[in-house]
């Protein structure tokens, strides 16, 4: 009887994995500036022509697929979190994040800010 027990224990631990696998454990979060950039109708790194909630990462630096969502958030207050996703990609010498500016001002800054430290997630 105990050892049905361990083998009926054994493959509910295996199915529970299967029905409910960690996202976080995926997931991959980089530290830095945000900053904002007027790209917004100009054509991006991966040929879209790019609109308010798309977004650049750092050449060089961490590189997600085309079209990955992304979730970005400052450090500082008031520390909201916007949405974006990656269709662009440059040099950004001071940052890990480009957004456009609506998207920067959705994180509680104005653009006359310009850089905020902050993190993304995807």
């Amino acid at each position: 009887m105990k050892k049905w027990r361990t083998i009926l224990f054994l493959a509910g631990i295996s199915f529970a994995a299967m029905i409910s696998p960690s996202l976080s454990a995926d997931a991959k979060t980089v530290t830095g500036n945000i900053t904002w950039y007027n790209g917004v109708g100009k054509v991006g790194y991966h040929g879209k022509i790019l609109e308010e909630w798309d977004c650049a990462t750092k050449i060089g630096g961490d590189n997600p697929p085309q079209g990955t969502k992304i979730i970005a958030k400052s450090n500082a207050k008031p520390s909201y979190q916007i949405t974006v996703y990656k269709w662009d990609a440059g040099t950004m010498p001071s940052a890990v994040l480009d957004v456009s500016p609506t998207a920067f001002r959705a994180l509680g800054f104005s653009t006359d800010t310009g850089v905020v430290a902050g993190q993304y997630t995807y």
